[in-house]
């Protein structure tokens, strides 16, 4: 896992977004668990994969310049293909590098014409360190527009901005001090984790769900 250096602060991926980002306030102090819960697993502008009749979501804090973050990747990316009824939420935290984060700018720009996924994988496998060069070139290879992505760059500059800073607010609430960072059901994960390790957890927050008794030993999301 990766320390921050700097503060800053299928139906498939959501293909209509909205022309402008709607508001979402930390929950008051009062809050209850559900809206709290609510707070940090739903967002009308962070890019979701949602199947049809999903029953447990999966939160995750992501970098583009951290190794771990690379490797975890491919595990979430089967867990998707495989079991159909996960919900993945990305939630863009760029915290290693100022190129961190115009990656993270750049990615949720391309969520305005339908390429988030793309561009985000895309991100992901490209050569680090991450420079302009870099992050330009891997968003023409997922197919990105360019042009329109940065016309959309500038056009939503403010709304991208609000959601990073609300994607930073949430990570540490949650003690998150590096990335990834995941929320799986009801419990945290920090750090690199394997196909195996998603499975068991996701496993065991459906058996949660159900009030079924657990053995997974996690961090519980909390107020």
């Amino acid at each position: 896992m990766l320390k921050p250096t700097m503060s800053a602060a299928l139906i498939l991926l959501a293909l209509a977004m909205p022309a402008t980002a709607r508001k979402v306030a930390p929950p008051a102090d009062d809050a209850s668990t559900a809206e709290v819960r609510r707070y940090f697993t739903e967002d009308p502008d962070a890019p979701v994969v949602a199947p049809k009749g999903y029953d447990i979501t999966v939160v995750e804090y992501v970098d583009y310049q951290c190794p771990y973050c690379r490797s975890s990747s491919a595990a979430l990316n089967q867990l998707m293909a495989s079991d159909k009824k996960v919900r993945v939420l990305f939630r863009d935290w760029p915290i290693i590098a100022p190129e961190s984060r115009l990656a993270a700018q750049v990615a949720l720009a391309a969520k305005y014409q339908g390429k988030y996924m793309a561009v985000h994988k895309a991100m992901l496998a490209a050569p680090r360190p991450l420079d302009m060069a870099r992050i330009q070139a891997a968003a023409v290879k997922a197919g990105a527009d360019l042009p329109r992505l940065k016309a959309d760059l500038k056009a939503h500059r403010t709304d991208i901005d609000d959601l990073l800073e609300r994607n930073e607010d949430q990570a540490l609430r949650l003690g998150f001090t590096g990335t990834p960072g995941f929320i799986i059901g009801n419990f945290q994960s920090y750090g690199g984790i394997t196909l195996k390790g998603l499975r068991e957890t996701v496993r065991e927050a459906r058996a949660k769900a159900k009030g079924l008794p657990t053995t997974v030993r996690k961090s519980r999301l909390k107020k």
